[in-house]
Formats: C-alpha cells, sequence, structure tokens
C-alpha cells in the first residue's frame, strides 16, 4: 500500500541538519503550511524522543496557515552514536467539523486510514576550529525503505513533547526506586547473617558444654543423662535452618 501525500507542506522536507559544536543546544527549523481547504491537524515525532525539543510540537492549522516549528536538540558530546536512527515524522489529519477543545483527544478518535506523514532524515554536522586543521565532519542519516505506510507502522516514532524533562523524571524515579530495594536487600541479608553468625556461636558454646558434660558423666561412670542438651542442640539448628529457608522463600 502507498503512502498517502501530506496534508502539510512541509519544509525543508527531507532532513533537518543541525551544525555542532554539539555541547550546547543546537537548534533547526522546519515550517508547516497548510495548502488544503480544510483546517488540519498535526503532531511531530521522533524516533529519538529523549534527544530533542520541539515547540510546538502539535497544533491545527487553518487553510492557507503556516507555522514554524522549532526543534532543539538537546547537548551532545559530538555525533551521537545512534545518529543513524534519528528521525522526524509530521502527523497530519483533517481536523473534525465540530470544534475540539482538546486537540490531543483527536488522535485518539481519528480514522488511522486518514493519517497522513511527512518524514524527514536528519544530518549532523559537526564543525571543527580551522586552526587545528581537522575536517568538518558531517553525518547524514541514510535513507531507508519506509513501509511506514499505516498507522500500525507509526509506533516507532514515539511523540515528542514540549520538554524531555518528565521522561527523564520518570527514568530517576525508577532508578531511586531500584537503588532503594537493592539497599533493602542488602540490609535484610547482612541482619540475617548477623543472626545466621550468633546461633552458629551459640551452638559451639553448647557443643563444648555438652562435651563437657560427656566427659564428667563418663570419668563418673554415671549413665548417660545428656539427651537433653543434644534435643536442645536438634532443635537449635532445626530454628537456624528454617530462618535461613524462610527468608529465601519469601
Amino acid at each position: 500500500m502507498s503512502e498517502k501525500h501530506s496534508l502539510l507542506q512541509v519544509t525543508p522536507n527531507r532532513e533537518l541538519v543541525f551544525t555542532g559544536p554539539f555541547t550546547d543546544v543546537v537548534t533547526a527549523h522546519m515550517t508547516l503550511k497548510n495548502t488544503t481547504s480544510n483546517p488540519v491537524c498535526f503532531k511531530v515525532k521522533t524516533t529519538a524522543p529523549k534527544q530533542y525539543c520541539v515547540r510546538p510540537n502539535s497544533g491545527l492549522l487553518k487553510t492557507g496557515d503556516s507555522k514554524q516549528i522549532t526543534v532543539m536538540l538537546q547537548p551532545l558530546e559530538g555525533i551521537p552514536s545512534d545518529a543513524g536512527r534519528h528521525k522526524f515524522m509530521v502527523q497530519s489529519c483533517v481536523a473534525p467539523a465540530e470544534e475540539v477543545p482538546d486537540l490531543e483527544a483527536i488522535w485518539k478518535i481519528v480514522d488511522p486510514s486518514e493519517l497522513t506523514y511527512s518524514k524527514l532524515m536528519v544530518t549532523f554536522v559537526d564543525k571543527k576550529d580551522p586552526a587545528s586543521g581537522d575536517d568538518n565532519k558531517t553525518f547524514t542519516n541514510v535513507r531507508h525503505e519506509d513501509t511506514f505506510a499505516s498507522a500500525g507502522q507509526s509506533h516507532y516514532y514515539r511523540e515528542l513533547g514540549n520538554s524531555f524533562s518528565a521522561s527523564h523524571s520518570q527514568q530517576d524515579g525508577t532508578v531511586a526506586s531500584l537503588r532503594k530495594s537493592l539497599k533493602s536487600t542488602i540490609d535484610e541479608k547482612e541482619e540475617l547473617q548477623k543472626k545466621v553468625s550468633g546461633l552458629e556461636q551459640e551452638i559451639e558454646v553448647m557443643l563444648k558444654k555438652n562435651r563437657k558434660l560427656q566427659q564428667t558423666q563418663s570419668d563418673g561412670g554415671l549413665a548417660d543423662g545428656y539427651p537433653t542438651v543434644q534435643l536442645f542442640l536438634m532443635v537449635l539448628a532445626a530454628l537456624l535452618f528454617g530462618l535461613i529457608m524462610g527468608h529465601f522463600i519469601r
């Protein structure tokens, strides 16, 4: 199935160029123009949502209207190692006849067959200081064959918000939770080791007393009178085993 022609005129229509150095925010622009006879909704998506900030990333264009989109590449140390997967897509559809207060709701109710797309590659130009004698390095994202005709394939392009701080906050929260869980496990392990060590010491003391008692009874020619001590040691060992097994079964 061939890809539907986009409802919007996108400039540039093939690639976005980001010129380094990349140690600070690098900005590129694209312009969207509605050349149709209907109002059009749009949304900008990317394959690398953590690296870019787009303003505005969605909106509505009436017939003949145009909008400049600012795309900001977040600071990097040189050309990103995954530059080959950086792409942008402008998704568009005809706006509903009735007025919709929440534009985001449109993308949940629109028929996927009515969606159109414009895709852009990304080119990175890393400018070097002429005095250093190094040549400028350019990396152009190679265009691969796209089979991106249906909405079912559009999940490859993740939605890009006006800020990427929420994504980082969520990741930070996950890392903090994992660290807390790991610390709790380590603390429990250390506490269990202390209990095991204490029980082992108690068993060793009881064994010494038992051996001493046996020796005394043997010297005095008394009958065996220490089953109670042995039974206590067996119970203590069983408790120790149960404590260890109970901890790992939880």
